[in-house]
Order: structure tokens, then sequence, then C-alpha cells
């Protein structure tokens, strides 16, 4: 790199940094995606005070510890829990991770796309990159989004340089005695990435397309990239195998074969897909951005193929992986190299005649767009908050509570252990709902707390009626009672 060209990253990375300090140090009770944060965090928190196992994280919910759900990897709540052991618990630790991760992450996608768009392109991109809504608010969430896309930008960066390399077409590589050596790293990266986030794996059709476009057919009859290959996917089916058989729930594996597998081919044409991209894809890129990718595609040259396939194959994970789950945050692997896509663009833009302050215009509405979209995001739930505050102040850590919401919010934040009521989500607990509470009171169940007296479910009012008449009521703030169970 030219020194230019690193003040100019530099600055870049520098302003991306600050534009994630906004309420670094809340806790995860803003409404959006508050529950996925909150879960991540807890876990981090388990592991100092309960057990640092990576293999066994324990989640709030679902009853006492041990707790253990099947789950990704926790790569983010591991380095989370290391800094609150050594500093204590403060948020700020907590959101600082996924913003380094996401910081390495755009450098990665930078020195991809810089092999093949060039400087002014790749820094264009990454400026998209930094900007976009979904990147803007997720990239400082508390959860492991920012991690597996560092591990497959950086994965699919490495790959590439191997590729290079083994063209012997440049010299990017100080000495030839390492040659192996991005291939290794690739391989790692990618590992990690699909055990942090499975929809990773979509990167591979890239990097297939990068196999025929540098080494033609020859590819096919190298061992190490195949050797490579089914390392990088057997690992992450071992460690998923290993994980599921520790797990006391497996509710996650639940909602891999009963939404993912079973819908996976017809979900993405359905009304409620429909509806949801309608919705969502605004959050994600911003309307203005979408607009602008078709002309991007449409301008696309031979050199920058590579990013048309990588938009392809990440929305092949739109169809086929986000449309039966339909979670906002999953849109982010796509949203990767549609930044790439607008980078190409504007920088077409900025070579033509006034160019300049066109690509500059079009960059200020993406952005302004983007704070548009993410300010709302930011919103405290005021009543989680006040309903927190209530247990913290009427339990100890050692009560089980039983909690009257299908969002696990209230028993991670208030660091408390129990049951989400009224659910049936498992066939060991009694679906009736008057039992099922017998059934969690045996188990050791002190209090039940309603979220602002609401019961999920219980939209007559049945069941609070019927707790309000059997037990006691605390209500220490108006509108937020707790029941006393025994």
């Amino acid at each position: 790199m030219q020194r230019t060209e690193k003040i100019l990253v530099l600055t870049l990375l520098l302003l991306i940094f600050l534009t994630r300090l906004y309420h670094i140090n809340t806790p995860p009770w803003e409404f959006e995606e508050s529950w996925r944060q909150a879960d991540t965090e807890s876990m981090a928190w388990n592991f100092v005070n309960y057990d640092f196992d990576l293999w066994r994280p324990n989640l709030n919910y679902d009853g006492p510890f041990p707790n253990i759900p099947a789950l990704e990897f926790p790569v983010t709540t591991g380095l989370i829990a290391l800094l609150y052991g050594i500093f204590g618990r403060q948020y700020f630790w907590a959101r600082l991770v996924p913003i380094i991760f996401f910081l390495l992450s755009s450098l990665y996608l930078y020195l991809f796309a810089r092999l093949h768009l060039g400087v002014r392109a790749a820094l264009l991109g990454l400026a998209c990159y930094g900007i976009l809504p979904i990147f803007l608010y997720y990239s400082r969430a508390i959860m492991p989004e920012t991690a597996a896309l560092m591990f497959m930008n950086g994965g699919l960066y490495y790959f590439n340089l191997y590729l290079l390399r083994t063209k012997e077409k440049r010299q990017i590589f100080i000495g030839r005695r390492n040659r192996e050596a991005p291939l290794l790293i690739s391989g790692l990266f990618l590992t990690l990435g699909i055990m942090t986030k499975p929809p990773v794996i979509f990167v591979g059709l890239p990097m297939f397309y990068l196999c025929f476009k540098e080494l033609g057919l020859s590819w096919l009859s190298r061992k190490k990239i195949w050797l490579y290959a089914l390392l990088t996917l057997a690992l992450p089916l071992v460690y998923y195998l290993y994980s599921g058989s520790l797990a006391d729930y497996k509710f996650t594996l639940g909602i891999s074969r009963d939404l993912v597998l079973k819908k996976t081919l017809t979900a993405f044409y359905s009304p409620e897909a429909l509806e949801f991209y309608l919705t969502n894809i605004p959050k994600t890129i911003g309307l203005s951005s979408f607009i602008l990718l078709f002309p991007a595609i449409l301008t696309l040259g031979k050199k920058e193929r590579v990013i048309l396939v990588w938009f392809l194959a990440m929305l092949l994970e739109v169809a086929l992986i986000v449309s039966p789950i339909r979670a906002t945050y999953y849109l982010i692997f796509w949203a990767v190299p549609c930044a790439l896509l607008l980078g190409i663009l504007l920088e077409r833009i900025l070579a033509g005649k006034r160019g300049k302050v066109l690509a500059m215009v079009l960059l200020l509405i993406v952005a302004l767009e983007s704070y548009i979209w993410v300010k709302p995001m930011y919103s405290v739930n005021e009543v989680m908050v006040t309903q927190v505050k209530v247990v913290q102040q009427l339990t100890t850590e050692e009560d089980l509570l039983v909690v009257g919401s299908f969002d696990p919010c209230l028993l991670s934040l208030s660091d408390r252990r129990g049951w989400r009521y009224n659910l049936g989500l498992y066939p060991d607990i009694p679906e009736d709902p008057y039992q099922e509470l017998n059934y969690y009171i045996a188990k050791g169940a002190k209090y039940f707390v309603p979220i602002q007296g609401n019961i999920y479910g219980d939209e007559d009012g049945e069941l609070l009626a019927y707790i309000e008449s059997q037990y006691p009521k605390i209500e220490p703030v108006a509108g937020y009672p707790v029941y006393l169970l025994k």
C-alpha cells in the first residue's frame, strides 16, 4: 500500500469505529433484537460466574444451571467473558468485541476488494460497508454476527491470496517459503466462521468461481484444495454434532429441522417471506442503496464478476435460510457484497464528468437514509428496564422465576434463572398451563413475574386472574406485580 492509501483506509476505519460508540455502555434492552443480545451477554457472564467451559455455555432460561443449549461456537461470548473476568461486567466490553470484529472484517473486505476492483472502488465499497443500516447497528450489537463476518471476509481473502500465489502471477507475499500459509489461515477462518454462523458456508460459491478463474480446470487435481474443503466442512459438522450431544435443551436444533430444512425450498415465495422482505430490506441496506444495486450490477466488468457471484451466493442464502427463519440480522451476509456493488457503481460515477459531486451526493443520501433507519433501533425498552429493576429489588440470584413472556430478556438482564410460561415448546412440560405452573413450583420456582402485568398468550386474562386469586401479590411499582409462589 502507498502512504496515501494507508491514510485513507485508516481514516475510514477510524470513522467506522467512532460511529459505533453511541450507546456503547448500554445494556441490551434496546428494542432491536434485545433477546439475542441479552442471550449472548448473559452467556458470557455465566462463563465468568458459573463455568468457563466454551463447550458448555449456559443460558438463564429453561431452568437452573446447568442449562446447556445446542448453539454455535461461542467465540464472541468467550472473548467478552475474558474481558469481564479482567475488567468486570461493563457493557462497554461486551459491545467492543463485536466492534473490533467488524473493524477487522472491514479491513479484510477492503483487501479482497482491492484485488479485484482497484483501490478507489475498494475504498468506496469500504465506506458503504461502514454506513449501511444493518452494519451500522449490528456491528455494535452484542451478537456473534460480526465475528462471522470477519471469519468469512478474511477466509475469502486468504483463499484468494493462496490461488494467486499458486498461479504465480503476482509477488504478493514476503518470501516464498510459506506458500501454504494463506490456505491454512483461510481454512482456520472459515472453519470458525461456519462454527460461528452456518450461513458463512455460502461463501464457498465465490471461492469455487475463483478456483476456475485463477487456475482453470487444473484446480480439480490439486489435493490440497480438496483437503482444505473437506476439513473446513467436516470440523464444523463434528462440532455441531458434539455440541448437540452435550446440550440439555436442543430447541435450536428443532429450529434448524422444523423451520429451515422442512421449509427451505418453499418459504422464499410465501406471503410471510414477502412481507418480511418488504419490511426489512430497507432496514438492511436502505431503499436508495437497493435501487442503486440494479445499475451497479448492469455495469459490472469481467474482472469484477466475482462480486456478482458473491452477491448471488448470498441471495441464495437469503432464499433458503433467511426466508424460513425471517430474522433481520441474517440479512447481514447478503449486505456484504451489496456494499461492494455500491462501491463499484460510485467509482464508475466518480470517473465521469462532474462525477465527484454526484458520487458524493449519492454517498450522503445513503448515509442519511441509514441514520434515519437506524436511529429508532437504539430506542430503549423502558418497560423492560422497570421490570428488571423490580425483579432485582425483590429477588436474589438464587431464586428461580417463572416469567409470563416468550422473550427471555427479563431473566437474562436481571441475572436470574427460571422458565418462560405458557409456550408449549417442550414435550416433558405439561401443556395445560395450570399443571405447567405446578410443574415449575415443584422444580423450585419461587416467583411468578408477568411483564407489566401481562402473560404471553393470555389475551383474555384468564391465567393472570387465576394466579391473582391463588398467590400473594407484591407490587413495589404500580403496574408491575410479582407473585410469590411459595
